[in-house]
């Protein structure tokens, strides 16, 4: 039997790789058994800590200091002074103007932007009742009121083309 040159040189670089990993594979097993014994030997259960005592890094106790409430109070102290007022409310002398849509007789159009609308000023003055140093409502509830009286929602609607003319626009 002859063999080329190639293949040999394939057979003895197959068989040193072999031979390295049988190396490795020994060397790490000797190294796992050593690990092993070590721990098999140096593992004694850990000392308990201690009550009241906790250890820094290097392993030196720390004394904690005393438990204490943090609550801890007299009931004089918590006397309320009687020569403060009590609390009044400010009194506002803008009042918003009810609108024309918080009567209940009011005719809406049946068009949904119209019912939006309507719904919409009737939740603007809700919440301008308990509001009323809000502008930002009072401003939100006049434009909506103005684009209502723009698209005629008391009577017909709006025609088509005149909800986009009416829309308020930020």
């Amino acid at each position: 039997m002859t063999y080329s040159k190639g293949y040999l040189y394939l057979i003895i670089c197959a068989f040193c790789s072999l031979a390295a990993q049988a190396s490795d594979l020994s060397a790490l097993t000797k190294a796992k058994t050593q690990t092993e014994t070590q721990t098999k030997t140096s593992s004694t259960p850990p000392k308990p800590l201690p009550m009241g005592m906790v250890f820094d890094h290097q392993g030196q106790p720390i004394s904690l200091p005393p438990a204490q409430g943090s609550l801890n109070f007299s009931s004089t102290e918590m006397l309320r002074d009687e020569s403060a007022a009590p609390y009044k409310k400010p009194q506002i002398a803008n009042k918003p103007k009810p609108t024309k849509l918080s009567a209940s007789s009011v005719k809406i159009a049946n068009d949904p932007s119209c019912r939006w609308v309507g719904n919409r000023i009737k939740q603007l003055s809700k919440q301008l009742k308990h509001h009323d140093q809000a502008a930002y409502l009072q401003t939100e509830l006049s434009h909506r009121e103005a684009e209502w009286q723009c698209m005629d929602c008391e009577g017909n609607g709006p025609s088509q083309g005149q909800q986009a003319e009416c829309q308020y626009r930020r």
